[in-house]
């Protein structure tokens, strides 16, 4: 897989700590992620899109998919060593 490394990505992730991987990660790459797609195929596609609601939607995505991946590359980590 390239030069993927668990170790490094766990040692970046927990310099982060928990919050500010929440945060970054989360909330701001995968939450913005799904907020400017949402956007942009609403665009496309002509129809009316709700920006609050679309907004919390993003926020709730950022949340879990942040949760999510700091478990899963804690969890990749500790299966290697």
């Amino acid at each position: 897989m390239g030069n993927y490394s668990e170790e490094k990505a766990w040692k970046r992730a927990q310099r982060m700590g928990k919050v500010n991987y929440l945060i970054i990660v989360g909330i701001l790459a995968g939450g913005g992620a799904f907020f400017g797609l949402s956007v942009l195929l609403s665009y496309i596609s002509g129809s009316d899109i709700d920006l609050f609601q679309t907004f919390l939607s993003a926020l709730s995505f950022g949340v879990v998919y942040g949760y999510l991946s700091w478990k899963f590359t804690k969890r990749r980590y500790e299966k290697k060593r």
